[in-house]
């Protein structure tokens, strides 16, 4: 007997969710572009000491992993009801704009880590149901709009914090929410899924696997995201070349997503995953070398195989992987333990490795630890149901 999975003849449907799709990548992603270079600097102009810059930072990630997962399973088992979207954030709007109103840091703690409960549920729901009607191979191209979207909205607020001070940042984050809430009213109607379960299935053995392998390959990226401006400068270049290597990362990464669907199609999802990990393990083994120009662009490029062709890759096969009743339940816990525990326990680590080993020594541990991890995946991939091979995404 064969089972389509949730990926699988779902895109023939009559709804198109690719132009939605791009808009929302670019609100979604557009809102972390203000979120993440001036939540720290406007925390600081509060008062707010290092310590509690930190937590705060780590709740607004964290918040989706405990909220998202919950409303996630409750839509795989009763449906998308209208407005739930939209409500989320309506609740991250307002509790963005309340701290204008308070000065504690347990305020303001609180007002962010509402915002970021409120702001994670929406990604999975919709990326779940994007990926349930799109065509394969086309998931790189509608995502590399988030990447643009990112780097857009960075560069509008750097100028507008620039000349109105970093005051303007919570009406700033607000802005694009309410942006971002446009974009997602085609999703409250057309989001979702297809048939819901009585009762949500469970994650199996495999989805578990993938998601822990995952989340273990973003804390991998702890000392390049905490250390690599730090790096930069202890090699002596100054914030013109500091700038220019970070835009290259995000260049790399805005044409990994272009070319993804050919990658995908030539090689499949679990080679390509596979690749991802080992040229990552390579990515960080370069930084570990001396700092040299060549050296670091090089590197640099590498962010397309380390983040783009793995997140690409990664969040397919979680897809895939699951069981359709529990897609939107598997996809919170891989927005959440990738990019919220992934994130905030590399940046933890990072912190005594740099201190034992520097810049150089806490990039090579990174790559040995990546090649580990790719050991592991060897076996591990062999493991996996083979709807993961097929465009389609047929189970048998």
């Amino acid at each position: 007997m064969m089972a389509t999975s949730s990926t699988g003849e779902g895109y023939r449907k009559a709804w198109d969710p690719s132009k939605p799709g791009a808009r929302f990548y670019g609100a979604y992603f557009a809102v972390l572009g203000v979120l993440l270079p001036f939540l720290g600097p406007f925390l600081a102009s509060r008062g707010v000491a290092a310590v509690g810059i930190g937590l705060i930072t780590a709740a607004v990630s964290l918040a989706k992993l405990f909220w998202a997962p919950f409303v996630a399973a409750r839509v795989d088992r009763k449906g998308l009801v209208p407005g739930t979207l939209t409500a989320h954030l309506v609740l991250s709007i307002a509790a963005t704009l309340a701290v204008l109103l308070v000065r504690s840091p347990w305020a303001l703690g609180a007002a962010f880590l509402l915002a970021g409960a409120g702001y994670g549920v929406v990604l999975p729901l919709v990326e779940a149901a994007i990926m349930e009607r799109i065509p394969p191979f086309s998931y790189g191209r509608l995502r590399l709009w988030g990447s643009a979207g990112f780097v857009a909205a960075a560069a509008v607020a750097s100028v507008l914090v620039d000349r109105l001070g970093i005051r303007v940042f919570p009406w700033l984050l607000a802005g694009w929410m309410t942006v971002l809430v446009a974009a997602v009213l085609p999703f409250e109607h057309h989001g979702a899924p297809a048939h819901p379960a009585p009762e949500s299935g469970r994650l199996t053995a495999g989805v578990w696997g993938l998601l822990i392998l995952l989340t273990l390959h973003q804390v991998l990226h702890g000392p390049y995201y905490a250390f690599f401006s730090i790096h930069l400068e202890s090699a002596g270049l100054g914030p013109g070349w500091v700038g220019a290597l970070w835009s290259l990362g995000v260049l790399a990464e805005l044409a990994a997503f272009f070319v993804g669907g050919s990658l995908e199609r030539r090689w499949g999802l679990r080679r390509l995953l596979g690749a991802a990990i080992l040229l990552g393990a390579l990515r960080w083994a370069v930084l570990s070398l001396p700092p040299a120009l060549p050296v670091l662009a090089a590197a640099q490029l590498g962010h397309a195989a380390s983040f783009a062709l793995a997140h690409l890759a990664g969040i397919q096969l979680v897809q895939r992987t699951a069981h359709p009743s529990a897609v939107r339940r598997a996809q919170a816990l891989y927005s959440g333990m990738t990019f919220g525990l992934g994130v905030v326990a590399g940046a933890a680590l990072a912190g005594p490795v740099y201190a034992a080993l520097g810049g150089r020594g806490s990039f090579a541990l990174s790559g040995l630890a990546g090649v580990a991890l790719f050991l592991a995946w060897i076996p591990f991939s062999t493991r996996l149901p083979r709807a993961t091979l097929s465009a389609a995404g047929v189970r048998r």
